[in-house]
C-alpha cells in the first residue's frame, strides 16, 4: 500500500524538476533534440530510400542518364513521370493529415512562435516530412530544412502537453528543436543554433543559447553515429590572392543581395501564379501536385542538373567544371525549378536551393573576374552560397557560420563576412520581408519593425498606392465635375425641360 504514494511522490518530484527547475528544462532540451536528430536521419533515409527507387542512384545528378530503378524503362521521360508519381502522393497526403493552422515549414514555425508557443503539431509536421521525402527524391528542386525544423519543433509538443510548461519554456524548446532538426540535415550544428536564435527566436540570450545549444550537440551526435561524418562540400584549402580581390568580394555580396530578393519574389509570383490558375480550372487541392508535377518534370526534362537537392552539380560547379555561360544558365534554372516545385504544392525547403544558386552565381562570378585562377570559382562560389542564403533570409551569422561548418574554409571567413555583410543590407535596401517572413505578411501577420517603411520596395510600394488613391480622387472629381456640367448643359439647352413631363 506504501508503494503508490511514493511512486506518486517520485513522480511528481520529477515532474517539477522537468517543469521548473533549469536544469530539467536543459535535460529536456536534450531530449527534444535526440528526437529531432532521429527525424532528420529518417528524413534523410526516405529521401536517399525513393531517390534510389526512382532513379537507382542515391543521387542522381551525379549520373545525368536515364533512370536504372523501377522507371528504367522509360528513357529521359522518366524525369517527369517521377514528380508526377511523387505529386498523386502528396495531395492526398497533405490534405488528409497535413492540414495546420500555422501553415508548413520555417515560417509556420514563425508564425506559431509568434502567435502561440512555437509548438507544432506532430501530425501535420510528420506528413510533411513524408511530401518532402518524396518531393526531393522525385526531382523537386527544394531542400530539406523546412520539414526538418518544423519535426523539430514539433517534438516539443510530445512533452510540454504532458509537463504543462510554461509558454516561454515551450518557446524555447521549440526553438531549440527547430535548430536541432538543421543542425542534423545539414552536419552544422552551430549554424543550427544560431539559426534560432536570429530568426525564431530573435533572441541572443544566455538561457536562449544553453537551450539550442544542447539541443544541437544531442542531434549531431545522434546523426554522426546513425549516419557517420562526412563535410557537405569537400574542397581543397582556398584563399585570395590578396587585400585587392575583397573590392571583388564586396561586389559579390551586392550581387548575391540582388539575386537572393529575386529568388525570395520568383517564389511567391510563381506560387500567386499556380494559385490563381488553379482556381480558374476548380482543380481540387489533392490533385494540383500531380498536375503540378507535370510542370516540374518539364523543367527537368530540359535542365536535369535541377533534379532534388542538385548536390553534385553544385560539388562540380565549385570545381570550375562548366563554363560561366552554363553556369549562368544553371543558376537561372534552378530558380524556376524551385519557385515551380514550391508553387504547385510540393513541399520543401528554401534553404539548399538557395546555396545551389549562390554557389553557381558565385563560381561564374569567378570564372569571369578571375579566369587565369583556377581556383577562383570554389573560392568566389563559397562566397556566394553566403551572400544569397543571406539576401533571401537575412541571417547574417548563421550564413557565414554555415558555410564554414559546410566547407571548413576558415581562411575564406574575412570575405565570406564582408559579403554577407553586404548582401544582408542590400537585402534590407530592397525589401523589408524575408523569404521565410514574405509568407507571414502576406497572412496578415507582420513580424517587421513597425516603423515607417525604409527600404526602397517598401518605399516604391507607399508612394504607388498614395499615387493611385490621388489618382482615383482626380478621376472621380473629373467624372463628377463632367457629369456636373452635362447637367448644367442640358437644362440650359431645355429650361423647361423639368416641366415637360
Amino acid at each position: 500500500m506504501t508503494t503508490r504514494p511514493a511512486c506518486a511522490r517520485l513522480r511528481s518530484a520529477l515532474l517539477g524538476l522537468l517543469r521548473d527547475h533549469r536544469s530539467g528544462l536543459f535535460m529536456l532540451a536534450i531530449a527534444v533534440g535526440l528526437a529531432s536528430g532521429a527525424g532528420a536521419v529518417l528524413f534523410r533515409l526516405g529521401i536517399d530510400a525513393w531517390t534510389r527507387f526512382l532513379t537507382g542512384a542515391q543521387d542522381y545528378t551525379l549520373s545525368l542518364g536515364p533512370s536504372t530503378g523501377a522507371l528504367s524503362g522509360l528513357g529521359r521521360w522518366f524525369l517527369v513521370v517521377a514528380p508526377v508519381l511523387s505529386g498523386i502522393m502528396i495531395g492526398p497526403l497533405m490534405m488528409r493529415w497535413g492540414r495546420a493552422p500555422t501553415g508548413h515549414g520555417v515560417s509556420g514555425v514563425l508564425w506559431s512562435s509568434r502567435l502561440s508557443d512555437g509548438a507544432m503539431a506532430p501530425g501535420p509536421a510528420a506528413a510533411t516530412v513524408v511530401s518532402a521525402a518524396l518531393t526531393i527524391g522525385g526531382g523537386g528542386s527544394v531542400g530539406p530544412e523546412g520539414p526538418i525544423a518544423e519535426l523539430g519543433a514539433s517534438a516539443t509538443s510530445l512533452f510540454s502537453r504532458r509537463l504543462g510548461l510554461p509558454r516561454r519554456a515551450v518557446r524555447l524548446l521549440a526553438a531549440a528543436g527547430t535548430a536541432a532538426g538543421i543542425a542534423a540535415a545539414f552536419n552544422a550544428p552551430l549554424a543550427g543554433a544560431f539559426f534560432a536564435m536570429e530568426v525564431v527566436l530573435i533572441d541572443f540570450t544566455v538561457d536562449a543559447f544553453a537551450f539550442v545549444v544542447l539541443a544541437c550537440v544531442s542531434s549531431t551526435v545522434l546523426s554522426h553515429h546513425l549516419l557517420g561524418v562526412s563535410l557537405s562540400l569537400s574542397l581543397p584549402s582556398l584563399n585570395l590572392t590578396g587585400d585587392t580581390q575583397l573590392g571583388w568580394v564586396a561586389l559579390l555580396g551586392i550581387l548575391g543581395g540582388l539575386i537572393g530578393v529575386g529568388f525570395s519574389r520568383a517564389r511567391y509570383l510563381s506560387a500567386d501564379a499556380a494559385t490563381a490558375g488553379a482556381d480558374r480550372l476548380r482543380l481540387p487541392h489533392w490533385a494540383r501536385p500531380a498536375l503540378g508535377g507535370l510542370l516540374v518534370g518539364g523543367v527537368l526534362l530540359v535542365v536535369p542538373e535541377t533534379y532534388g537537392e542538385s548536390s553534385a552539380i553544385l560539388g562540380r560547379a565549385l570545381d570550375g567544371r562548366y563554363t560561366a555561360l552554363a553556369l549562368a544558365g544553371l543558376l537561372l534554372a534552378k530558380i524556376i525549378a524551385t519557385a515551380v516545385t514550391l508553387a504547385v504544392g510540393m513541399p520543401g525547403g528554401v534553404f539548399a536551393p538557395s546555396l545551389f544558386i549562390g554557389g553557381m552565381l558565385g563560381a561564374c562570378f569567378g570564372m569571369i573576374v578571375a579566369p587565369d585562377r583556377p581556383e577562383a570559382a570554389a573560392v568566389f562560389g563559397v562566397v556566394g552560397m553566403g551572400a544569397v542564403f543571406s539576401g533571401a533570409a537575412r541571417a547574417p551569422i548563421t550564413s557565414v557560420v554555415l558555410i564554414i561548418e559546410m566547407t571548413e574554409q576558415y581562411n575564406l571567413l574575412i570575405p565570406l563576412m564582408l559579403a554577407v555583410a553586404l548582401s544582408t543590407v542590400t537585402g534590407r535596401f530592397l525589401t523589408r520581408s524575408t523569404i521565410y517572413t514574405e509568407e507571414l505578411r502576406r497572412r496578415g501577420l507582420s513580424i517587421e519593425d513597425p516603423q515607417a517603411p525604409t527600404s526602397v520596395g517598401a518605399r516604391f510600394q507607399e508612394h504607388w498606392r498614395q499615387s493611385h488613391r490621388s489618382s482615383n480622387r482626380e478621376d472621380d472629381a473629373t467624372s463628377r465635375g463632367s457629369a456636373s456640367d452635362r447637367s448644367s448643359a442640358s437644362n440650359a439647352d431645355n429650361p423647361d425641360g423639368a416641366d415637360k413631363h
